[in-house]
C-alpha cells in the first residue's frame, strides 16, 4: 500500500483526534479525555505505518510504535467504557496492570525475542491483571461476571500454551482481539439504552475486536487471499463516528434530564410557597401535617416523609406521614411515644451534616434508636446506603427541638445531597415557625383567659372577704365563751374552715393582683436555699431525697424576692406532693445554670407527672385530692413570671416524673430604667 493511499486515513483519524480535543474542552469527563488519548494512539499507529516502506523489511522501532500505540490504545479504550473510569485511583491503576504486560508484549513481538518466558510472563500478568481489575470493578459475582472469567481464561489458556510453544502470535492476536471486542461488551453492559451511537459503538468495537482473529484464520488457511486494507480500517471508523454520536447524545439527554428537573424543581416550588403561605397566614385552626409529608414525597427525591412532633412531654406523635405502608405507618405510631426531642438532638449532633439542617446516620449508628426499617437495597455509594436515616429538626428560635421530619427511601440515592434538600430545609423552617405562632397563640389565649378570670374573681373575693372576717371573728369570740366539749370542737372546726376560706379568698385576691413588680438583683442560690429549708424538716420525716445541682458562676436575676419566693415554694411543694403519690425512688432534683441571657431553674421530680400538662397553668384545675390544693399554685407562678418577662414550661419526662422550667432575665438585660429604680432603691 503506497504512502498516497494511506494519507487519508491518517488526515481523518487526526480530524478525529482534534475533534475529540474540542470535545473534551467542553465537558471535564475521564471518559472523553480517555478517548482523545486513545485516538491520539491509533494516530500514532497510522503515522507509524505511514512511515513503513511499501517493500521489504520494516525497522523493529516503526513495528514496536505501530503495534506498541495500537495495543495501548486498546487498553485505553477498555479502561474508558469500564464503570471505573471516573475513580481516578482504580482508573490509574487498571491503565498500568493492563499497559504495561500487554504493550511490553506488543514489542518483544516487534524486536522478535526467541526467550519464552517474558512471553509467558507478560501474558499472564496482563490476564490476571485484568481479572482482578473485573472483580473489583464489580464485587458482586454475576452470570455476566462469571461468563467474561470463563472466556477471558478459555482465550488465556490458548495464548499461554502457544507461547511456551515458542509461538507468539497468538498472544497478540488474542491480546488485541480481546482489547478492542471488550469495551464493546462494556458499552453495552455500561451505557443503558440502545441509541444509534451506541448501537454504532459497539457493532464497531466488536468487529474492530473480530479483525484479529479473523485476519490470523485467513492467513493460515487462505494464505493468498488479497483484502484491501481499508477493509480492516472500517471498524474504527464505525467507532470514531459512533462515539461523536453518542456524545451527543449525551449531551442531549443532558439537556432534557435537567428540563425535568427544572420541572420538578418549579412544582416542588409551587406546592412548597402555597404551603408556607398557609402556615404563615395563621389562619389554619389545624397545621396541614399530611399536605406537608406528601408534598415532600410527590415533589422531592423520598419516597416516605413523617412529620413527628413533641407530644407535650409523652415522648413524640406522628403528626402527619406520606409513603409508609401500613404495617410500618403502625409500627412508627407505637416507637413515637418512646422517643423524644432529646433523642432528636442526640440524633443531630452524632449524624453526618448533609445540608444548613440535615443529618444522616447510618444503619450501624441509627440502630441505637430503633428506627423503621425500609424494606429498600441500595448499592454502596457515599450518598446513601441501605439502612441510614435522614432527619431534619423542627428547631424554635429560642433552639427549642419542637419536632422533626424524617426522610427515608430516597428514588435516586447519588440526588441526597444539600442542593436537593435545601427546599425541604426552608419548609421545615416555615413548619417551626407555625408551630412557634401557635404555642404563642395559645399562650395569648390563655392570657386573655387568666386576664379575665381575673377580673372576675377579684370582685368576688371581695365580695366574700368582708362577710367571711366577721364569721371568723364571732366565731373566735364564741370559741373563748364556751367550755371545752364537744360544741367547742365543732365551733373550732367552724372556724378552722373560716381559715380555709380567707386562704382561699388571699389567693384569689394574689392570683388577679396585677401590682407594679419591684425587680431587683437577687443572688439565685441563698433564695433557693432559704425556700428549702422551709421544708427540711417534712422532707427528712417522709425519707424523701432531694438533689441541688447550682451553677457555681450562676448570674444574678432580676426578680422581686419575695414573689420569687413564693414561685420556688409553690413548685417545691407541687414536687413533694408528686412524689409522695408515686413509687420509689422518691427524689427531687433542682438546677439552676445560665443559657444565654437568661437563668434557667428546673424542678424535677419522680412522681406520676401531670395528667394533662395543656391544662396545667389552668386556674382551679388540679388533681390533688379534695381540700389539698386550689389550683391555683402554678396559675400563680404563670402569672408572676410572665409579668417578670419569663417563660415557664411544664413537660413529662420518661420513664416516670416531671419537670418545669422557669427562665428569668440575667440581672444584665434588665432595661435600663429598672435597673436604675433598682439602684435608687
Amino acid at each position: 500500500m503506497s504512502i498516497l493511499e494511506k494519507i487519508p486515513t491518517l488526515v481523518t483519524v487526526a480530524v478525529l483526534v482534534g475533534i475529540f480535543a474540542g470535545l473534551k474542552r467542553h465537558s471535564q469527563s475521564a471518559r472523553l479525555q480517555l478517548w482523545m488519548v486513545a485516538w491520539f494512539l491509533i494516530f500514532a499507529h497510522f503515522v507509524a505505518q505511514l512511515l513503513e516502506p511499501a517493500t521489504g523489511q520494516a525497522s523493529a522501532f516503526l513495528l514496536a510504535l505501530d503495534l506498541g500505540s495500537l495495543q495501548a490504545s486498546a487498553v485505553v479504550f477498555v479502561v474508558s467504557v469500564s464503570a471505573v473510569v471516573e475513580d481516578r485511583f482504580k482508573r490509574n491503576w487498571m491503565l498500568l496492570a493492563l499497559g504495561i504486560p500487554s504493550v511490553v508484549y506488543a514489542i518483544l513481538t516487534c524486536f522478535d525475542l526467541q526467550v519464552r518466558w517474558p512471553y509467558v510472563l507478560c501474558l499472564v500478568a496482563c490476564f490476571v491483571g485484568g481479572l482482578s481489575c473485573h472483580y473489583w470493578a464489580k464485587k458482586k459475582p454475576s452470570l455476566y461476571v462469571d461468563a467474561l472469567t470463563l472466556v477471558g481464561t478459555a482465550i488465556a489458556y490458548w495464548a499461554v500454551t502457544a507461547a511456551l510453544r515458542g509461538s507468539y502470535d497468538e498472544g497478540m492476536t488474542a491480546l488485541l482481539g480481546l482489547g478492542f471486542a471488550l469495551p464493546g461488551i462494556f458499552v453495552c453492559r455500561n451505557y443503558g439504552r440502545t441509541s444509534p451511537g451506541v448501537v454504532t459503538v459497539v457493532g464497531g468495537f466488536l468487529c474492530w475486536g473480530a479483525v484479529f482473529p479473523v485476519a490470523m484464520l485467513l492467513e493460515k488457511f487462505f494464505p493468498n487471499l488479497n483484502v484491501p486494507a481499508e477493509l480492516w480500517n472500517t471498524p474504527k471508523m464505525f467507532v470514531a463516528f459512533g462515539m461523536i454520536l453518542a456524545v451527543v447524545e449525551d449531551k442531549s439527554e443532558s439537556i432534557e434530564r435537567m428540563q425535568r428537573k427544572e420541572r420538578a424543581m418549579n412544582h416542588q416550588l409551587e406546592r412548597f410557597s402555597a404551603i408556607t403561605s398557609r402556615l404563615l397566614s395563621g389562619a389554619m385552626a389545624d397545621l396541614p401535617y399530611d399536605e406537608i409529608a406528601s408534598a415532600i414525597t410527590e415533589a422531592s427525591n423520598f419516597r416516605t416523609a413523617a412529620i413527628e412532633l413533641d407530644n407535650a412531654g409523652h415522648g413524640l406523635r406522628v403528626a402527619g406521614s406520606s409513603g409508609l405502608s401500613p404495617s410500618a405507618f403502625a409500627e412508627l405510631q407505637e416507637k413515637a411515644p418512646h422517643w423524644t426531642t432529646d433523642n432528636i438532638k442526640e440524633f443531630c449532633s452524632r449524624g453526618r451534616r448533609i445540608g444548613n439542617n440535615s443529618f444522616l446516620l447510618s444503619q450501624h449508628e441509627a440502630t441505637k434508636y430503633g428506627p423503621v426499617k425500609s424494606q429498600l437495597a441500595y448499592d454502596p455509594n457515599p450518598n446513601w446506603n441501605t439502612g441510614d436515616e435522614l432527619l431534619i429538626p423542627l428547631c424554635s428560635a429560642r433552639g427549642a427541638y419542637l419536632g422533626c421530619i424524617a426522610l427515608d427511601d430516597p428514588r435516586e440515592a447519588d440526588a441526597v445531597n444539600a442542593q436537593e434538600l435545601a427546599r425541604i430545609e426552608l419548609l421545615a423552617a416555615d413548619l417551626a415557625v407555625a408551630l412557634e405562632l401557635k404555642s404563642l397563640q395559645n399562650q395569648l389565649v390563655r392570657s386573655e383567659k387568666l386576664a379575665a378570670l381575673g377580673q372576675l374573681v377579684a370582685g368576688v373575693a371581695h365580695e366574700l372577704n368582708n362577710p367571711l372576717t366577721s364569721v371568723m371573728g364571732y366565731g373566735e369570740l364564741l370559741s373563748e365563751e364556751i367550755p371545752a366539749g364537744p360544741s367547742r370542737q365543732r365551733l373550732d372546726k367552724l372556724v378552722n374552715e373560716g381559715r380555709r376560706m380567707k386562704k382561699i379568698v388571699e389567693n384569689l385576691l394574689r392570683f388577679s393582683r396585677q401590682s407594679a413588680v419591684d425587680r431587683q438583683s437577687v443572688d439565685l442560690a441563698p433564695v433557693l436555699q432559704e425556700v428549702l429549708a422551709l421544708r427540711e424538716y417534712y422532707v427528712h420525716t417522709r425519707g424523701l431525697e432531694v438533689a441541688v445541682d447550682i451553677h457555681p458562676g450562676l448570674p444574678r436575676v432580676a426578680v422581686d424576692e419575695d414573689q420569687f419566693k413564693q414561685i420556688l415554694l409553690n413548685l417545691v411543694n407541687n414536687a413533694i406532693d408528686a412524689v409522695e403519690e408515686g413509687g420509689e425512688p422518691k427524689r427531687i432534683t433542682v438546677r439552676a445554670f445560665p443559657r444565654g441571657n437568661r437563668a434557667i431553674l428546673e424542678v424535677e421530680d419522680s412522681g406520676p407527672g401531670f395528667a394533662d400538662v395543656n391544662r396545667a397553668f389552668d386556674p382551679f384545675y388540679t388533681t390533688k385530692p379534695v381540700g389539698k390544693g386550689t389550683g391555683l399554685g402554678l396559675s400563680i407562678c404563670y402569672g408572676i413570671i410572665k409579668e417578670h418577662a419569663g417563660e415557664i414550661r411544664v413537660e413529662n419526662i420518661k420513664p416516670c416524673g416531671a419537670r418545669v422550667t422557669v427562665e428569668l432575665p440575667l440581672r444584665e438585660t434588665v432595661p435600663t430604667e429598672i435597673a436604675i429604680a433598682a439602684h435608687m432603691a
